[in-house]
């Protein structure tokens, strides 16, 4: 992303969201049976990359969430477009199943188009699609989802720049990193080595996001294709929840859109139609993070003792200090061509 402009484009078994997934049988969705001790290979499992969020992430609840994004409120119609079948296995990094992790995902309609307010191109809705929903991985980590594969859409019309069919993922789950990825698909060679952000990566990440499809088969429709998308946690060490330094951000900041150039294209994008901006810091079990009106609890990650990268929205935060060693505010510094933006601490 460069710039504002570019910015803006961009049950079904009832078995219900809360439930604790352990019980339902994940070869609905194509998992295989984990393999038994004896054949098991001890190995290590390289935490998947971590991607941006993206300005599209669910900002409002809704009733129907679950992992059926293909059966919307109820409704018999399903939504336009190839239907598919995400499913995989969160492990840690030595390849240890992480039960009762939250998985979300959402993801463009077949035609493009977000379910989401701020999605505000000219294209097709579709009111079958449920747009995102989520899950808990079961005691051996699984985790599924039905939903139909998103299409491309522009991303820059001046540079005839296309975003390439993917499914943003986030996952989360106390004592561990929390990730946020994009997945694509293989066969979209030439887009994803165009788009902006799978063609930023390394071949090693690419293995990890960039997935093949296998067609039918696996008690799944015949016309379904089937995409696994194993997922590999950082854990939070011992050193880490002991940062007692980290208390000395916590608190509540308050944005001055003044302080830049773009004061009502600001507003806009991050807080709506709001008369006030806060991003709230908070620190959970050793991990810190940063919240916005429109935008979710996310994990910061520290680059230094003052800077840290909030990767899910492309910034860092920069915390400040008054001559008494005491935190006063932050300088919020986009990874693009964007005003930095000042915000004071008026709640500690």
């Amino acid at each position: 992303m460069k710039n504002q402009k570019k910015i803006n484009r961009r049950n079904w078994l009832q078995l219900g969201i809360g439930a604790t997934i352990g019980t339902i049988s994940l070869k609905l969705f194509g998992c295989k049976e984990s393999p038994s001790k004896e054949d098991t290979i001890v190995e290590k499992c390289v935490p998947t990359q971590y991607d941006t969020m993206g300005p599209f992430h669910p900002n409002k609840d809704q009733a129907d969430k679950d992992f059926d994004l293909t059966k919307f409120n109820g409704s018999d119609k399903r939504p336009k477009g190839e239907l598919i079948y995400v499913r995989g296995k969160v492990t840690d990094e030595n390849c240890n199943p992480i039960p009762g992790a939250l998985v979300m995902i959402w993801h463009a309609n077949t035609h493009g188009k977000y379910t989401h307010e701020y999605d505000t191109n000219k294209i097709e809705d579709d009111p079958d699609f449920q747009g995102w929903g989520q899950m808990k991985t079961n005691e051996k980590g699984e985790y599924g989802f039905k939903t139909i594969k998103p299409g491309k859409y522009m991303f820059d019309a001046d540079n005839d720049d296309w975003r390439a069919p993917h499914i943003h993922v986030k996952v989360a789950r106390r004592g561990y990193h929390e990730l946020i990825t994009q997945m694509y698909f293989e066969e979209d060679t030439e887009l994803n080595d165009k788009d902006v952000f799978a063609s930023k990566l390394s071949k090693s990440e690419r293995e990890q996001v960039i997935r093949p499809s296998e067609k039918g088969g696996q008690k799944i429709e015949a016309e379904a294709s089937l995409i696994n998308f194993d997922i590999a946690l950082k854990s939070v060490r011992n050193g880490e929840k002991d940062k007692k330094e980290f208390a000395e951000f916590i608190g509540v900041y308050e944005i001055n859109f003044k302080s830049t150039p773009l004061e009502k294209e600001l507003i806009d994008f991050y807080g709506g139609n709001r008369n006030e901006l806060r991003i709230t810091i908070s620190k959970e079990d050793g991990i810190l993070n940063a919240e916005m009106p429109i935008q979710p609890k996310c994990e910061i990650f520290p680059k230094s003792k003052n800077r840290f990268v909030y990767r899910a929205f492309e910034a860092d935060i920069e915390f400040k200090w008054d001559e008494e060693s005491q935190v006063t505010g932050l300088v919020f510094h986009r990874h693009f061509d964007f005003p930095e933006i000042i915000a004071e601490k008026i709640k500690g």
